[in-house]
């Protein structure tokens, strides 16, 4: 996918599986920690 947004350009896009941990807001004063199995990768190059 490639494409261009504010001197940026996209040059690969993908998702990498692992587990991790995410902390998530809760309405309430705190966080929720969950347990996901995926990471979405980009890639860019500043145009300068």
């Amino acid at each position: 996918m490639l494409s261009t947004k504010d001197g940026f350009v996209e040059i690969l896009e993908f998702t990498h599986f692992a587990r991790i941990f995410k902390f998530n807001r809760t309405p309430e004063i705190g966080k929720k920690k969950e347990i996901s199995h995926e990471i979405k990768v980009s890639v860019v190059m500043e145009l300068v």
